[in-house]
């Protein structure tokens, strides 16, 4: 069986689709966790007084917002997503893509400290597996002047892309790519930039489309989810058509 990668948002999922991980690892499916938690360091920059600014749902980061985001990203939300997992019963462990380093990256022009995945080293993702373990990863990369904060579904992306994934399922808080309120069943990659054009998509929904259309030109079937409803990722696996799929040869 192919693995896959699950990507969740920063803040717990409790109740929700993380609650499918155990029976689908316990039928033989390895399993890749990249988290984010953009929400968590929001609040931690304003209470340090550091402003925030974004472009196309990324996060400019400079030298000051990198350090906190190493702090937030790699310790208290891996962290407490690790101990999330455990509790249900998936033995995670948690890193970071700078450990490896498993993530290594290209400064983004114009965005300061932040880094496009361009080579991803899965030794380490393997020798967890091997040890019995499901990788839970924090979105910083290792660049030409150290660590980078990373987008986490472009990496999550670029996890799948290496590992030649069977799905990549990008979590978010709504039932998949809106549009008037209806969620778009499916879209082919190419047909993902035109969402963003137009406005459809906005904000974080920006950088998922765009996360999924290059995993899904590299043939992983990529799937925009709501996390929060139980037997989300099992029903996907099963073939049910759940969320967005983004998919080579899909129609909206």
């Amino acid at each position: 069986m192919k693995p896959i990668v699950v990507k969740v948002g920063g803040g717990t999922l409790a109740g929700g689709a993380l609650e499918d991980l155990p029976k689908i690892i316990e039928g033989g499916t390895r399993v890749v966790i990249m988290h984010g938690g953009g929400p968590s360091l929001t609040r931690m920059l304003e209470a340090l007084d550091i402003p925030t600014n974004f472009h196309e749902g990324l996060r400019v980061t400079d030298e000051q917002t990198l350090e906190v985001a190493e702090m937030v990203f790699a310790g208290s939300v891996n962290k407490a997503l690790v101990r999330e997992l455990n509790g249900l019963g998936v033995p995670a462990a948690g890193i970071s893509g700078t450990d490896g380093p498993t993530l290594l990256v290209e400064p983004m022009p114009g965005l300061g400290r932040v880094g496009s995945v361009e080579e991803v080293d899965l030794r380490l993702v393997w020798a967890m597996w091997e040890g019995g373990f499901v990788p839970a990863i924090a979105p910083l990369g290792i660049g030409p002047e150290g660590a980078y904060n990373v987008n986490a579904d472009m990496a999550a992306s670029a996890i799948a892309t290496e590992l030649g994934a069977g799905y990549l399922f990008l979590l978010t808080d709504v039932d998949g790519l809106l549009d008037d309120g209806e969620t778009v069943p499916a879209l082919a990659p190419d047909e993902c930039e035109g969402y963003v054009q137009s406005g459809l998509a906005a904000g974080g929904m920006i950088p998922k489309l765009r996360a999924a259309a290059n995993a899904a030109k590299s043939g992983v079937k990529a799937r925009i989810v709501n996390g929060n409803k139980e037997g989300t990722l099992r029903e996907a696996l099963a073939g049910e058509n759940v969320g967005t799929l983004i998919s080579e040869g899909a129609v909206a």
